[in-house]
């Protein structure tokens, strides 16, 4: 891959910031980016020609979301307005807006899960599990403190817990490729790690972590801690560790550990191990050759995805929208940060004015 160039840079970081630049389309074509941009939103991007029998098949699922968020069924929302994002094309201006809508829907989701999950266990005690439903817990900090003998830059902007979350993110995804595995959703994770106001140091130990996956229904729970230290030539120089311990949890024993370690830069290699020393310990032998395609290659692109999701779990939405275009624009390729600007809110919305903009757009 052609590694990004400053005008790329530049060119995403300003759009994202909302700069009307003239004759940004003719240079985002010069720059070989327009197909992306016109993805993401950000330049305008020809009227999609649909066939009406598939316009009509996105109308009724867009119908059956509004219809159900307004009768306050919001896993149904949830239902048909992520088929809809699956089915239509991706510069289509409605699932764009359902793209930012379904992660807010989710985290509500998640927390009236919680909720019945954390009452249901009063109720009724453990919950069945299956050990093929994984449960990524948030990793553990380990960062030390830099030395001042170690140069830094402002090219490494994302906070230690931001690479926790994106080796987690990176982790899940790679395991939700494998047929037979069902990897539980994030937001479910968070809220409910928060909830019962469990430390992620806590959740490497599968004692500790037994009990939010039985919650979660989860068999498996995957702990883990990252080492993040930085390098004497700033960004990409440092070592990076990544430590996880795989548990099972209707035993409450611990299935094994794994520790990988390396340079940062050499991060994508390290968490392909990890993944595979998981998918070991499960005693996965069948592995499609999708685990092993590497999300990013780019070091500086990976730090600023970091960055956007921690930035997207504070509610920071323009912040992170603006992480995630710049990690574009160290690697266009990184599929996973175009779906993480693509799933980010423009703004926050309650679910009323989520509703109200489902009857808006069904007139």
């Amino acid at each position: 891959m052609t590694p990004a160039t400053p005008t790329r840079r530049h060119l995403l970081l300003m759009l994202a910031a909302g700069a009307g630049l003239g004759g940004c389309a003719q240079m985002a074509t010069n720059l070989g980016l327009a197909p992306l941009l016109q993805r993401l939103g950000l330049i305008e991007a020809p009227a999609p020609t649909l066939p009406a029998t598939e316009a009509a098949a996105l109308r009724a699922l867009d119908l059956q979301g509004g219809q159900a968020l307004l009768a306050g069924d919001v896993e149904g929302a949830i239902a048909s307005w992520s088929r809809y994002a699956q089915q239509a094309p991706s510069t289509l201006p409605r699932a764009r807006q359902l793209r930012g809508h379904l992660t807010l829907l989710r985290r509500e989701a998640a927390r009236r899960f919680v909720q019945r999950a954390t009452a249901a266990e009063a109720a009724t005690g453990q919950r069945r599990t299956d050990r093929l439903h994984v449960a990524v817990l948030p990793f553990a900090n380990a960062v030390p403190s830099p030395s001042p003998n170690v140069s830094s830059s402002p090219a490494a902007p994302a906070p230690a817990a931001g690479f926790n979350r994106a080796i987690v993110a990176m982790i899940a995804v790679d395991l939700a490729r494998v047929p037979g595995l069902t990897v539980l959703e994030r937001e479910k994770v968070d809220l409910l790690t928060a909830e019962l106001r469990l430390s992620a140091g806590a959740l490497v130990d599968p004692a500790t972590a037994a009990r939010p996956g039985r919650l979660l229904g989860a068999g498996t729970v995957v702990g883990g801690e990252v080492l993040n230290a930085p390098g004497p030539t700033g960004p990409g120089s440092g070592r990076y560790r990544l430590s996880t311990a795989v548990g099972d949890v209707s035993r409450g024993r611990l299935l094994g550990q794994a520790e990988i370690e390396g340079l940062q830069s050499e991060f994508f290699v390290l968490q392909k191990r990890i993944v595979h020393g998981i998918l070991d310990l499960l005693e996965v032998p069948n592995r499609p050759a999708a685990v092993d395609v590497v999300h990013t290659r780019s070091w500086e692109a990976y730090a600023r995805f970091a960055r956007g999701l921690q930035l997207l779990s504070e509610d920071k939405f323009t912040e992170a929208r603006e992480a995630f275009v710049a990690a574009l624009g160290f690697d266009p390729a990184f599929a996973m940060a175009e779906e993480a600007f693509l799933a980010t809110p423009e703004r926050p919305a309650t679910l009323q004015e989520i509703g109200a903009a489902a009857a808006a757009a069904s007139r």
